[in-house]
């Protein structure tokens, strides 16, 4: 399995912004991970929700039908086993 560590473009907004004088909230953490496996493609990113007043994980399926919407976790750590699960039935 193949991962690929950028920044997180909502990320980046956020300190554009911050650079600029603009006050906003930090809802995206700094880092996206893209986790491939022959042709198949998760994200796995840090978001703030609002309504908790709290930091989770969440990944999405970006090529192949592996499976629907989103999924969220309290830790990476959480989120990488499902993410490592997912991705072995392809192997």
């Amino acid at each position: 399995m193949e991962v690929e560590k950028r920044i997180h473009e909502g990320f980046e907004e956020f300190e554009n912004a911050k650079k600029k004088g603009i006050k906003i909230k930090q809802y995206f953490g700094k880092w996206q991970y893209i986790f491939r496996e022959k042709g198949m493609e998760i994200s796995l990113v840090r978001l703030w929700d609002i309504f908790r007043k709290v930091w989770f994980w969440e990944i999405f399926c970006i090529k192949g039908d592996l499976f629907e919407d989103v999924e969220r976790f309290r830790t990476k750590k959480e989120a990488e086993e499902r993410i490592g699960g997912i991705l072995a039935v392809w192997t």
